[in-house]
């Protein structure tokens, strides 16, 4: 009698499970360096710090805005939220450019095409920074409110910015608004980081008030 020789059926094979994305783990991070940059520029400005110290708004800039806005955005992209990596790549670049003009180029372009010449490029550079800002700020509604007022006071930010460096003679007391603005922004970005960060790990979550807003948050 002939013995049945059944073959063991192959063991399928294994696949890793498909990329799906995942709650952004960089935003905290991006906004609350956003946020450092944002205070100390609003704070030379308003006149609560001296504005012969505004050169520190450069290291922080670089060191802080910058690198923590880019390595924030990296992270998102990877977690496939293509608006925190958006957001946090172009104001990473934002604060690089602009550190980079206001500490090698300013100078140079000043000799070159007068001071007159030199505010009104880099006033046009914050207004097209202001109308950018607007456009993520759409976006930003319907993420949560403090999401929409950080892009909203950053625009109205950089539009008062814009002008006062178009118009070379303008009120310093316009100034020293936009400085309060900014704080106001700072401020509002650190409760959006503190929140997103300390929310996962407490029982009585920080409020956020997301969207839709005619909805009660649990």
């Amino acid at each position: 009698m002939s013995a049945v020789v059944t073959e063991a059926a192959a063991p399928a094979e294994e696949r890793p499970a498909p990329f799906s994305p995942e709650a952004g783990i960089g935003v905290s991070l991006s906004v609350g360096t956003f946020g450092f940059s944002v205070l100390v520029l609003g704070f030379v400005n308003s006149g609560v710090v001296t504005s012969d110290a505004g050169a520190i708004f450069v290291a922080v800039a670089f060191g802080t805005g910058a690198l923590g806005l880019f390595i924030g955005g990296m992270w998102e992209f990877r977690a496939n939220n293509i608006f925190g990596g958006t957001f946090a790549l172009f104001y990473s670049a934002f604060l690089l450019t602009t550190g980079l003009i206001l500490r090698f180029f300013a100078g140079p372009i000043t000799d070159s095409a007068g001071a007159d010449g030199f505010g009104d490029a880099f006033g046009m550079w914050l207004l097209l920074w202001c109308v950018f800002t607007l456009m993520l700020a759409y976006g930003a509604w319907y993420i949560n409110m403090p999401a929409f007022l950080a892009f909203i006071l950053l625009a109205i930010g950089y539009l008062i910015f814009g002008i006062t460096n178009i118009k070379a003679g303008a009120d310093s007391g316009l100034t020293k608004l936009g400085g309060w603005v900014l704080i106001v922004d700072g401020v509002v970005a650190w409760y959006l980081s503190w929140a997103l960060a300390v929310n996962p790990l407490v029982a009585r979550k920080l409020p956020l008030w997301p969207h839709p807003y005619s909805q009660r948050s649990n």
